[in-house]
């Protein structure tokens, strides 16, 4: 299990949904982190206040980023990572469903997550100012599978997969001590789910959408839950779908080696 004593915790994310629900459960857990740094586009004051709240004895800083600009990335990283010395977890967990925008759906949940991990890395990497550490980099089951009525997001998805498996190669991990892990969430009940039919990449389809409107959910919270479970478990390179409360690793079949 993850040792979260005298940890410094960067989380990439809003203040609703899995990611937020997640933040709730390790403060929750009144384990004695070091830091905890929300970064997003904007502050929610009040939420900020409860997470303090949960565990006192956590300090809970915000730094504001533009996910859709590399060099408000880099500032931000840059002063969190002086702030707290070393990051020792990453946690990206942005997320948007916006297929009618693709530099949005692809900058944000695939491009914005890329350089926030590597701009957090020179905190992490054991050979540089970190210590190693743990990269959760937030998927879905949509970067597994296709999704007709949401191609743009899948594509996205899809990369935050490759990306996570790349990085989470043995060879990477022995030199920096940092490890790679991806969540795939499945079907939640989040703000992201309540307006599909505005968001979709065709016109086509409406079948889809009821399809997916009309199936079962789950909640973020029980989604988080088995998240944490993932990542106490510690293993490098892996992919988790956290479906209706569940948790299964995924085996991807090899294609191709050198």
């Amino acid at each position: 299990m993850y040792d979260w004593s005298g940890k410094n915790v960067v989380y990439a994310g809003g203040f609703t949904g899995i990611g937020f629900q997640l933040m709730h459960q390790l403060m929750q857990r009144q384990m004695k982190m070091k830091m905890l740094g929300i970064m997003h586009h904007m502050e929610n004051v009040e939420m900020m206040k409860k997470l303090q709240a949960e565990n006192p004895s956590v300090k809970v800083v915000f730094m504001q980023v533009n996910l859709m600009d590399k060099s408000s990335i880099e500032q931000a990283m840059t002063k969190m990572g002086q702030m707290m010395g070393n990051i020792d977890v990453l946690l990206n967990c942005e997320d948007v469903l916006l297929d009618k925008d693709v530099e949005t759906t692809m900058g944000v949940n695939l491009m914005g997550m890329i350089h926030m991990t590597m701009k957090a890395m020179p905190y992490m990497d054991k050979t540089q100012m970190g210590k190693g550490g743990m990269v959760i980099n937030m998927s879905s089951v949509y970067g597994l599978e296709p999704a007709p009525a949401f191609a743009v997001y899948a594509a996205a998805k899809h990369g935050v997969i490759g990306f996570t498996r790349s990085m989470g190669d043995k060879r990477i991990h022995q030199m920096t001590g940092v490890m790679f892990m991806a969540m795939c969430p499945g079907l939640t009940n989040t703000e992201m789910m309540m307006n599909l039919r505005d968001n979709v990449t065709w016109s086509h389809s409406e079948s889809m959408v009821e399809a997916i409107e009309s199936a079962k959910h789950q909640t973020p919270e029980q989604a988080a839950t088995q998240i944490m479970k993932a990542i106490d478990m510690m293993k490098n390179g892996s992919m988790w779908i956290v479906s209706m409360g569940q948790l299964k690793e995924v085996n991807p079949q090899m294609h191709w080696q050198m």
